[in-house]
């Protein structure tokens, strides 16, 4: 019966170590700290050695062999999508599984240090280390919904700060009567009315990207006989769906590119 315990024990730690890391695997995630996994690593592993501590060298390699694993198994069904990360995988699965190794090996040593032997405390051992190993599915399985109530929040917000963005423009360009004015983002905030960018944003906002909220925001001020305002996802996948922008014409558009002369706003293609 112990023996079959400790196999029970040493399955659970291997899932457990292995199936939290993909929630941060998937591609769109929910951008979850990384700290996450190897806390359910740390506890997986903590609580088998309070329930079996004479094969607490079995549970440690056994989560160090469960993180290796699901670290593999997340990058080769999600790989980056980034270029530059590519070449980075190997070193990141080496870095996160010595990391989860000291981890373990940590909540190994104040584990053993603690005897439960009521049945009720027991109980209550096998039932949170179950509820750590459900953990990573359970995570993954919500990632897919809880994205996409992302992105359309963010796509709302986005919007009603362009809308709000563009007014303050045109405000700002009739009230002074000077186009010069909307590079001053102090200008422009007195006429902004839409979810809120921080002060540091309204500083950098006529000469740099911006992000909230999923998205990035910029005010080409400079530009030949006006101004273009651009809006778009900080990333392809995971932030929002929309891209915005407009000019002095008024006329709404969707992608901004360079066309030799100024940042064009151009027609959305349908």
């Amino acid at each position: 019966m112990r023996g079959n315990t400790v196999v029970v024990l040493a399955v659970l730690i291997a899932m457990c170590s292995g199936l939290c890391w993909l929630p941060l695997s998937i591609e769109p995630s929910l951008d979850l700290p990384s700290w996450i996994p190897l806390l359910s690593v740390a506890l997986c592993t903590g609580i088998a050695i309070l329930l079996n501590n004479e094969r607490w060298l079995l549970f440690l390699f056994t989560s160090g062999i469960g993180a290796l694993g699901g670290l593999c198994l997340g990058y080769a069904i999600w790989w980056p999508r980034d270029p530059i990360a590519g070449p980075l995988v190997p070193y990141s699965i080496a870095v996160n599984t010595i990391i989860a190794l000291i981890v373990s090996l940590m909540a190994g040593f104040v584990a053993r240090k603690i005897s439960i032997s009521t049945y009720t405390n027991r109980t209550a051992s096998w039932i949170a280390l179950v509820g750590v190993v459900a953990f990573g599915p359970v995570l993954l399985l919500l990632t897919p919904p809880l994205v996409a109530r992302r992105m359309t929040r963010d796509d709302r917000l986005a919007t009603e700060r362009f809308e709000s963005l563009k007014s303050a423009v045109e405000r700002t360009v009739t009230e002074g009567g000077d186009q010069k004015r909307i590079c001053d983002g102090s200008a422009l905030r007195q006429h902004y009315a839409g979810p809120p960018f921080s002060h540091d944003d309204w500083r950098r906002i006529t000469s740099n990207y911006v992000k909230q909220d999923g998205y990035v925001f910029m005010i080409y001020c400079r530009e030949k006989n006006g101004y273009t305002i651009a809006v778009r996802p900080d990333r392809d996948r995971g932030d929002g769906t929309r891209q915005l922008c407009t000019d002095e014409s008024r006329r709404l558009g969707c992608p901004v590119e360079w066309d030799r002369s100024r940042y064009a706003c151009l027609p959305c293609i349908k």
